[in-house]
């Protein structure tokens, strides 16, 4: 189905017949549909193709931290929303090959929230006694208690985790459950970042580790 622009003697958008029609920069284009090529694709498409599904997969599967992490970075009026933003760092920043041309996530690459504010430093997890001990360098800039602690837990093939304002800021070490949503048989990636609660501001991630 196609919509007519401007009246009878206007461009439209979309199919009638076997044409479609679109505006491009200002000029009403029609074209036939496109043939499906049987040329096998060049080494840089294929390796592409291998990235877009890569990146596709592994956003998907980690969507709600996603949504969350760049929700303060999309722009009014831009066609990128906070999901879209996410993918596009996945693949310019955080994708790659490895050895045999197979797609790899690097994890510590990886920003998980994005912001303005000073990400936390010196960022440390480990498992005890079926709880994850975080660790961190406080930053006296952030010393007010409107600063909390986000934790997210990222795998390539399982649920995500999310947990907001999980302590202050200030605090420098927290010891918290570990999520019941997480495969207790999967390999998860720990990120933290600060979250101004009062002004709504984020800072990037900070990579911990592995648990």
């Amino acid at each position: 189905m196609a919509i007519l622009e401007d009246g009878p003697n206007g461009g439209f958008r979309g199919k009638v017949g076997s044409v479609y029609g679109y505006n491009l920069k200002g000029q009403w284009i029609i074209r036939g549909a496109r043939r499906k090529s049987n040329k096998p694709p060049t080494e840089a498409q294929r390796l592409h193709r291998q990235k877009m599904k890569a990146v596709g997969q592994f956003c998907a599967e980690n969507k709600a931290v996603f949504d969350f992490g760049y929700e303060l970075k999309k722009e009014k009026g831009s066609k990128y929303g906070a999901f879209q933003l996410a993918q596009k760092h996945v693949f310019n920043d955080v994708l790659a090959f490895d050895a045999a041309y197979n797609p790899v996530v690097s994890f510590e690459n990886l920003n998980v929230f994005v912001g303005d504010l000073t990400p936390p430093e010196g960022a440390k997890v480990s498992v005890n006694d079926g709880r994850i001990c975080l660790e961190w360098t406080p930053n006296p800039t952030y010393d007010d208690e409107i600063y909390k602690l986000n934790l997210a837990c990222v795998s390539l093939k399982d649920f995500c985790s999310l947990k907001l304002a999980i302590a202050s800021a200030r605090d420098g070490q927290c010891v918290v459950d570990i999520p019941v949503e997480l495969n207790q048989k999967a390999e998860y990636h720990v990120y933290i970042g600060y979250w101004d609660t009062y002004r709504g501001a984020f800072s990037n991630s900070a990579y911990c580790g592995i648990i």
